[in-house]
Formats: structure tokens, sequence, C-alpha cells
């Protein structure tokens, strides 16, 4: 009779497991690039002596070359592809595909990553400043598809981006089965309140916590850095440990170590600032009226922006970058030196076609990371048919709570989401990877 019991418990148990993954089918969520055998899912980090000598680095560009010691360490090449959830939440994207190259190599102190995936479409601008002659106001472009007045779809515009998601110290038991799609709470029953179109990120329980390494191509070619995040279930923003369906728990490790944002509250807030850039935006009155209107709050007169970029830099006494301080009527704007850009004189300002002048004006104001948000190094450059990416960071940071810690050398499970095409949120996701150390 013991025995006949085993067996009905076993029986149930692989029940259950088949009708959770047929679930995770029906949206798409079961577990992409995995099969009986490791060589389709396993990334290995070879074992090195000293990383490679061509590495990402603070302030400086790369030209693509790829170092020698790259041609030794295993490729694991994988194909995302943007699913459909079931939800709206990747519509104009569903069925976007690319297929994803990754390296790894270690030595004492730090893992490296070489990333290469195809997309002939260089994104690094993001939210970027146009003028509607038609309206005579500025505006920004959108991150998703917008209707155009003619029925057709203009594009959307937003920077390209990478992203790693490991399991923090095997906090997130889920992970190992449902690998990044754990977080993804998409139409769940979990937590209070209404889910909003789309969905969003968070884990089950106060305990757990995922290490998210965020590389949005505009902060990478600028300042060199991945933005390194942490999700867990609100309870590190005294959200409490129930979760919450209406929003995103995706927090950059600054925000509780060492640092402060307008969404963290004051008992969880030190003396830092928000670092990492600003949004290049603020309201002023047209001149002459009562009416308020969003313009850019610096502009590099030349229109020259490297990398589709204002740097912090850029907005100092010695930079290039001028403040505006007025807009009339017709759109025209007065900056700080007493000149003016007048946006109606052809269209460098202006949208052309299904992209922008020369001179439209980049949404954000890119300053680097510091502290704990600033661990992953990083560089990249466009072939002119894809990306290259490096990636670098400590095997052990010093961010305990919100860090993977790779010493151990045990094997890793992770999953990767791409951003291309112009997509924002909408990316494609391989999902049950794993990163396995070369002893």
């Amino acid at each position: 009779m013991k025995h006949l019991q085993k067996k009905v418990i076993v029986i149930a148990l692989l029940i259950a497991t088949v009708t959770i993954l047929a679930e995770c089918t029906k949206r798409n969520q079961l577990i992409d690039e995995v099969s009986s055998t490791t060589t389709d899912n396993q990334l290995t980090s070879m074992k090195v002596v000293a990383g490679p000598a061509v590495q990402p680095a603070g302030g400086a560009a790369w030209d693509g070359t790829i170092d020698p010691m790259w041609n030794n360490a295993t490729k694991l090449t994988v194909h995302a592809v943007v699913p459909d959830l079931g939800n709206g939440t990747f519509t104009g994207f569903v069925g976007n595909a690319t297929d994803v190259t990754m390296r790894s190599v270690y030595d004492a102190t730090n893992i490296y990553y070489l990333v290469e995936f195809a997309t002939p479409q260089k994104n690094v601008k993001s939210a970027q400043w146009y003028f509607n002659p038609v309206t005579k106001l500025w505006a920004q472009e959108a991150g998703a598809p917008t209707l155009n007045a003619d029925g057709t779809y203009r594009p959307a515009f937003a920077q390209d981006q990478f992203v790693m998601m490991f399991n923090i110290a095997n906090s997130t038991p889920a992970f190992y089965t449902l690998s990044c799609y754990v977080a993804c709470h998409v139409n769940s029953a979990y937590g209070t309140g209404t889910p909003p179109t789309g969905g969003v990120m968070y884990t089950n329980g106060p305990t757990e916590r995922l290490d998210v390494w965020r590389a949005r191509m505009l902060q990478v070619v600028n300042a060199n850095q991945v933005n390194d995040c942490f999700i867990d279930d609100g309870a590190s923003v005294g959200l409490g440990s129930s979760g919450t369906l209406d929003k995103n728990e995706v927090h950059s490790d600054w925000q509780v170590n060492n640092g402060s944002a307008s969404t963290v509250p004051p008992q969880f807030q030190t003396a830092q600032a928000a670092d990492g850039g600003f949004t290049n935006k603020q309201t002023l009155t047209i001149t002459g009226t009562t009416t308020k209107e969003g313009v850019p709050t610096w502009v590099i007169p030349s229109g020259n922006y490297s990398n589709s970029a204002i740097k912090l830099s850029d907005t100092l006494a010695t930079g290039a970058a001028l403040k505006v301080i007025a807009v009339d009527a017709n759109g025209v704007l007065t900056l700080s030196n007493g000149t003016t850009i007048n946006p109606a004189v052809g269209t460098d300002y202006q949208q052309v076609g299904s992209g922008d002048g020369p001179k439209c004006i980049p949404g954000s104001v890119v300053a680097p990371f510091t502290g704990s948000r600033g661990d992953v190094i990083a560089n990249a450059f466009h072939t002119g048919t894809g990306w290259r990416l490096l990636l670098k960071r400590a095997l052990k940071t010093t961010d305990n709570a919100n860090d993977a810690d790779f010493t151990s050398l045990s094997d890793q499970p992770f999953g990767i989401g791409v951003m291309f095409n112009g997509a924002d949120n909408q990316h494609a996701i391989v999902a049950g990877l794993n990163l396995h150390f070369q002893k």
C-alpha cells in the first residue's frame, strides 16, 4: 500500500508539472532553446590567466576589434524571438527575431562576455525631439509604432538593448524552471490590484531577487556602462511583500544601497542624488501667452551630437550645449547666450519621411552611473549588420544584496532579452540558459 501511495504521489506531481508547462506554452512562455543536451543552452566561460587585451574601458570608444583570445572560447548561438504573450505586451513586434552569439571567459577577478546579434538598423536614439510645422509645437518620438493620418504606421524610435538576468543566491526557486519568465507576471493571479496592459515585473516574495544587466546602447556607447538593476517584490522600497500587479519592481542598484530616487520612500534613501543622466525636457510658457509647452532643456547649436547624445559634460560652463530659456508661438527657441533656433527653416529639426532631420535633439542627457549601479563595464560597436557588445564585471561585487556572486564557479541559470528594430520594451527572449565555468 505504501508503494502504491508513493506511485500515486509521483504521478500526481508529473501531471502537475505537465499542466504548468502547458499553461506556459499557451502564453508562448515555454522556455526556448532548451533540449536534452547541454550544448544547446550552455554558455561555457573559459578559464584564463588574464582577461582579453581588448577590454571595455570607461571613457573609451571601441572600433569593434575582437581580441584573439575570444577565438578559443566556445560560442553559444541562440535564436531570440519576440513572443506573443496574449495580452498585447509586444504588439507590433511579435515574431521579430535575431540570432545571438555569446562567448565568455573569466580570470581570478572578473568575468567577461562578448555578445553579437544581428540588426542592420543601428538605434541609439531615445525620445528624440522634433518640431511639427503644422502644430508649431515641439514633440518627442515615441518608443512604439504610431498611427499616421493616412493609416500607415510610423516606426518606433528607441535604442537597441541587450539584457541578462541571473538568480541572486538561488533566492528565486522558480527561476530554475521558468528562467526569466518567473518575473514576467502576465495575467498573473498573484498580488492585488488590476494588471495593466503588458503586465509588470516582480518576484513572488521579499526574499526573492534577480540580478539584471540592462545594456542600453545609448548609455553603453557614451558612458561605457550597463544599467545594473535588480528585481524584487517591492519590499526594498517599502511596498511590503505582497507584490503588486500594477507596478514594476525593477530597481537600479543604487536606489537602495547608495542612492535615492523619487520613487523610493524617504526612510530608504541616502544623501546621494540620482545618477546616470536625466530627461532632456522642461516646460516653458510660450512667450506672450499663458500656454505651456514641453521643449528640450539643452541644445547643441551646431546640431552635432556624438552618438546621438548630450553628455553631462556638454552642459557644464565649458561644454558645447546651451540651455533653452524661451520658446515663442512659432516654435523658435531662445538659448542662454541670446541666439535663437528657428526650426521652421528647412527640415533639419523636423520629421523627414520615416526618420528625423539631422539636427533633431536628443531626449536625454547621459552621465556615468556611480556606485553599484555602474558595476558592469561595457562597450559596443555596430558593424553595419549588427552589434558587438563587450561586458565586464567582477566575479563578486561589494553589493551582496543586489548582485549575483560568481566566485563559487557553480553553474548559473540565466535568460536574455534583446531589443532591436526600434523596439523599447518589446524584446526578443531566450530563457533557460546555463552559464558553466570551465575549471
